[in-house]
């Protein structure tokens, strides 16, 4: 009876989300027949429930952009990013592992990653766009981290210094080619840059997604629970 208790858990905990207002009405959009399995009654009639679609929006020459983010597993973490010019195309990428288990440790790593390798290739225009409200704040107003993440900070600020940049947050949904090489640098042994030209199918159809089509606000959420909700069932069974 493992796999009745694994979905009796997971039933448990989507309740608790949705009881403390962590996850709404708009979490199961689309997926009516899921919240009704669960007992949860969905308010249609909400504001909230408005369709709202993010997309991955192009830069104006000369600038390019830089997308990052950090990705942190039950044993593994990593740091992902890529740059597009002003036409949407990938011109350049990275994925490197982490070895701190913490998600701010990774998506500050991500971030100085990212900046080392503008510099590097010689762009000095940058629009710099993560999902990290945090991070994006603690740059527009110069926070100079704790003990423990000070000497990123600096790093990053001192490449900052050289380079003419804007900053902005950008929802998760619209950073998902960041999070693919952040998960595929959780994978990796060293930092690695990306080929652009023979690119992995499925990172292909994700830009696709996030640059033309848009993806729908709130689709990250059941894509990261039917991940936790896998690694449970597969601790369960081992």
């Amino acid at each position: 009876m493992v796999d009745t208790n694994i979905i009796n858990n997971v039933i448990s905990k989507i309740k608790n989300l949705y009881s403390c207002n962590v996850i709404n009405c708009k979490t199961f959009d689309n997926c009516d027949i899921v919240a009704v399995k669960l007992g949860i009654q969905l308010d249609k009639g909400s504001d909230v429930y408005l369709d709202t679609m993010v997309y991955w929006v192009k830069t104006k020459p000369p600038f390019i952009k830089l997308n990052t983010d950090g990705s942190v597993g039950l044993a593994y973490a990593g740091a992902g990013g890529l740059i597009r010019d002003f036409q949407g195309d990938i011109i350049s990428g990275f994925a490197a592992p982490v070895k701190r288990l913490d998600v701010l440790w990774a998506e500050l790593n991500a971030l100085f990653l990212g900046v080392q390798l503008c510099s590097k290739k010689g762009y000095h225009d940058v629009w710099i766009e993560l999902d990290s409200n945090l991070i994006v704040t603690s740059i527009l107003e110069n926070f100079i981290g704790n003990a423990k993440n000070f000497y990123i900070f600096r790093k990053i600020r001192d490449i900052l210094l050289t380079l003419n940049f804007r900053i902005s947050h950008i929802y998760r949904e619209g950073n998902m080619c960041a999070d693919w090489l952040a998960k595929k640098g959780a994978n990796l042994v060293d930092y690695e840059e990306i080929d652009i030209v023979n690119l992995d199918i499925s990172f292909k159809g994700i830009r696709t997604e996030e640059f033309t089509r848009g993806i729908r606000y709130g689709f990250c959420f059941w894509f990261f629970f039917l991940c936790y909700f896998l690694s449970n069932f597969a601790g369960e069974l081992s």
